[in-house]
């Protein structure tokens, strides 16, 4: 760096109060100057980074100061490339540090980990590389926020993470190896991204140490084994993701349980058994939450009324596309008006399409196609006024064409025995 700049960064230090150290300002102003000169800034926005400017580094752009401490930088979707600095760990009283969405490359500098007062960070969409070492996060204890979805990195996600942490992504990267066990120490997490990279391994039954975990995504890794019944401990859960894995087994009936869960995606798995009525129906002890459930390419057999659920709830998607569900459609399914999306398409279900259709009076979408369904189309599906596809394609149905298909204002699509026919020419 310039002697020049270092007299200048000295002299401007000695005007400040008596009670800020000038050794560290000036290793700030060092530390940001070297972070500048790595970089790539097609549309200049550290072109005002200079030591000459009265409150340097405070009153640069992207830098916020905390008694005249770099404490936050910003510098997101600005096009940066290069790698960063290692000076960066020089910014003792840095706590938020965004660098999301430019292009930033080549490895994590460890000296980060010398950052210790850090809480939030967001490195997310860039083009990081390398990976991980597993001592990065020892010394981060006051890290709430890490965000590094959307790059390049490899490796093991390390074992032990901060005890404070709330929010981790690390989505659409390339990790391998198993998830970490030792959620335990990291109590107060309530966002987990894992998905779209090589994870390997089981879902560990130390997840349900986390009470106030609301998100959970783990959707295309290569994860195998059951799902741990340990989950249903997760008493803040909304929202679940593993699809596009290879777990097997059932899923677990006590997912019922939780009071805030809303939605349930488990596609593109090897799920097996039946599905219990009590992960979507009210029963008599509990009202029911969950909106969504997508268990569409798994190998389940069934769906079970459990002990008398009436089956009343707020579930708008039910996707059971593509099972071995065979027998007739569960009758107590029709009382779900709540119902906007059923797909049942894929399956061994026979018998005919029950009257109580009508019942699903919010449907929008009804896919039945690929079953052994008979019989005709019973007139109550009159009934489901907001219905736009209807697709019952490669049954066994007989007869015509009901005419009041025709007389269905919203409907859009409608495909019966492999042949596909517009509601306007129906008519015409």
């Amino acid at each position: 760096m310039p002697t020049a700049t270092i007299l200048l960064a000295m002299a401007l230090c000695a005007t400040l109060a008596s009670t800020l150290t000038c050794a560290a300002v000036v290793s700030e102003i060092l530390a940001l100057l070297s972070f500048k000169q790595n970089l790539f800034d097609p549309r200049g926005a550290m072109d005002g980074w200079n030591a000459s400017t009265p409150a340097a580094p405070c009153d640069w752009r992207g830098i916020l100061c905390s008694a005249g401490r770099v404490s936050e930088l910003h510098l997101p979707r600005l096009q940066l490339g290069g790698r960063l600095s290692e000076q960066l760990g020089d910014l003792r009283q840095l706590r938020t540090l965004s660098l999301h969405s430019n292009n930033l490359n080549g490895s994590i500098p460890q000296a980060l980990s010398r950052c210790t007062l850090l809480r939030t960070v967001y490195l997310q969409y860039n083009s990081f590389t390398g990976e991980i070492s597993p001592s990065f996060f020892y010394n981060l204890t006051n890290l709430q926020v890490f965000n590094l979805g959307h790059n390049l990195i490899s490796g093991e996600i390390p074992d032990e993470l901060p005890a404070r942490l709330q929010v981790l992504d690390l989505s659409s990267n390339s990790f391998s190896g198993n998830i970490p066990v030792n959620f335990s120490a990291s109590h107060q997490l309530q966002f987990i991204n894992l998905s779209f990279n090589h994870l390997s391994g089981s879902i560990p039954a130390t997840i349900g140490t986390l009470q106030q975990l609301e998100y959970l995504f783990l959707d295309h890794n290569e994860l195998y084994g059951t799902i741990p019944s340990a989950i249903s401990n997760c008493s803040s859960l909304i929202h679940v993701s593993a699809g596009d894995n290879m777990l097997s087994g059932v899923v677990p009936a006590t997912m019922g349980s939780l009071k805030s869960l809303q939605v349930i995606s488990l596609p593109r798995n090897q799920l097996s058994g039946v599905v219990s009525s009590s992960l979507f129906c009210k029963m008599t002890e509990q009202n029911a939450t969950v909106r969504i459930l997508d268990l569409s390419f798994n190998a389940l057999t069934g769906i079970e009324n459990h002990a008398g659920a009436t089956c009343a709830g707020v579930l708008q998607v039910l996707n059971l596309d593509a099972n071995r569900i065979s027998g007739v459609f569960p009758d107590f399914v029709m009382n779900l008006s709540t119902l906007k999306v059923l797909d049942i398409s894929g399956n061994l279900i026979s018998g005919i399409l029950p009257d109580r259709i009508g019942n699903l009076v919010a449907l929008e979408e009804f896919r039945a196609r690929n079953n052994s369904l008979s019989g005709g189309i019973p007139d109550n599906v009159t009934k489901c006024a907001s219905l736009r596809v209807l697709d019952i394609g490669k049954n066994r149905f007989s007869g015509l064409i009901p005419e009041f298909i025709g007389e269905m204002k919203r409907l859009a699509m409608y495909i019966s025995a492999g042949i596909c026919s517009l509601v306007e020419f129906l008519r015409a």
